[in-house]
């Protein structure tokens, strides 16, 4: 080296450096085309496990459900001969899924697939097996075929195997959810045909409202009666004529409290101008009396809705009853504001105060305040119900109701999962 001069040490250097850079290149290229090496976001398997699961985690039916499935292994291994097949537990027979690819058959052992278990890729000369599910006829494996010439990295496996996981779970609720819609289906189908554990569940939540109607009647109104009895006897065998007159004024009043909040209970239980007027006077009329009791600021606007499903109409009723009274009750507040919005889709619902406030974990776990009856309501439409309080800070409260997103108008719909937020 010290014989060279620093002109041919300068070429030298550079000779060494662009052939590094070639080397490098060209490294990479066969890794992208045969291990798929890259220094990209290709690389970032916890992101592509997240983004997978979310995709096909979307599909309601198996059968799609698969066919997303295979598509996303094809899309993120990059490869191209992937099929899911089933094989039948009493005839031993594997038959294709997706009919619409070719399968090329190579002999695939069949105690192989019998032993598969959950979690299990085995790699054999032509395939890489591996278990997706199974019943008690059926099991169903994923064949992906490497042609001897790719091999899957252990980052690879991986995710395939955590994919597979949550596959099969996916495919056990995707079943439940099947067989209760066609139980549902077909009891609506024929009117004698009963589901035990659906009346049961109608049956406890119609004894649980009944519970609490009487638990109210019994505190308001049924003392109240209790009491305008025993003045009642206490005129019969009153003996000064005198103030017989002003004692009888003030039964009267008593009666006539007692009647109004009789009539109270009644129009909660049916509101009087729903099907008569409309929504807006219903409501109208609801705020009018909450006005009458509240000892808050009540600011509000009703927009006009034209709703296809009628049913809303009486939700949106009992969700400003709710909120109402809750603010009657609990609030404290010197402001309370509640805003029903149409959209393009449906409607909303905003509520704010400036009240005491709350802990969210503590309404989570008493079930309190009617935010558990307000949630449930909201579900059944595959509404969005978001909750948002501090203590000393007031409380936020906004539902939004799509009428696009009821899949199955005459059913409990949960299928793809409604959401209610809690924020804090």
């Amino acid at each position: 080296m010290t014989d060279l001069s620093i002109t041919r040490m300068t070429e030298l250097f550079f000779f060494t450096f662009l052939s590094l850079m070639a080397l490098f290149y060209i490294k990479e290229r066969v890794d992208y085309r045969k291990r798929k090496i890259l220094f990209s976001t290709k690389g970032d398997y916890i992101h592509r496990l997240y983004t997978t699961v979310d995709s096909i985690g979307r599909v309601v039916k198996i059968e799609d459900l698969l066919e997303k499935f295979v598509q996303e292994v094809v899309l993120q291994l990059e490869m191209e001969s992937v099929y899911v097949l089933t094989y039948d537990f009493q005839t031993h027979q594997v038959t294709l899924t997706n009919k619409s690819k070719e399968y090329n058959q190579h002999q695939i052992d069949e105690v192989l697939l019998e032993q598969l278990g959950l979690g299990d890729i085995k790699k054999t000369d032509h395939f890489y097996i591996a278990f997706i599910h199974q019943d008690a006829s059926y099991k169903r494996i994923l064949v992906v075929d490497h042609n001897k010439s790719i091999y899957l990295k252990d980052e690879e496996l991986l995710w395939l195997e955590l994919l597979l996981l949550y596959l099969n779970n996916f495919i056990e609720n995707t079943k439940m959810v099947e067989d209760l819609l066609d139980q549902l289906k077909h009891m609506k189908e024929a009117d004698n045909q009963q589901l035990p554990w659906l009346n049961k569940l109608l049956w406890l939540r119609f004894e649980e409202e009944k519970y609490q109607l009487a638990q109210e009647l019994h505190d308001t109104i049924l003392q109240e009666q209790l009491h305008i009895a025993r003045e009642m006897d206490v005129l019969m065998h009153m003996k000064d004529s005198e103030n017989f007159p002003t004692k009888l004024g003030k039964l009267h009043d008593h009666m006539i409290t007692s009647l109004n909040d009789l009539r109270g209970y009644c129009e909660n239980l049916k509101p009087p101008l729903l099907d008569t007027l409309g929504l807006n006077a219903a409501l109208e009329k609801l705020i009018q009396k909450v006005q009458k009791r509240a000892n808050f600021e009540l600011f509000y606007t009703i927009d006009r809705l034209y709703l296809e499903d009628e049913r809303l109409n009486l939700m949106i009723y009992r969700l400003f009853q709710e909120l109402l009274n809750n603010a009657l009750k609990h609030s404290h507040a010197n402001a309370v504001t509640i805003h029903l919005q149409s959209t393009e889709e449906g409607f909303e619902v905003l509520y704010s105060d400036d009240g005491v406030g709350c802990n969210l974990d503590d309404i989570i776990l008493a079930e309190s305040m009617g935010i558990q009856g307000m949630q449930e309501r909201v579900q059944a439409f595959n509404g969005q119900f978001a909750l948002n309080s501090k203590v000393g800070e007031g409380m936020i409260i906004r539902i939004r109701v799509s009428e696009t997103q009821h899949p199955y108008p005459y059913t409990y719909s949960t299928l793809n999962r409604p959401t209610y937020m809690i924020r804090g």
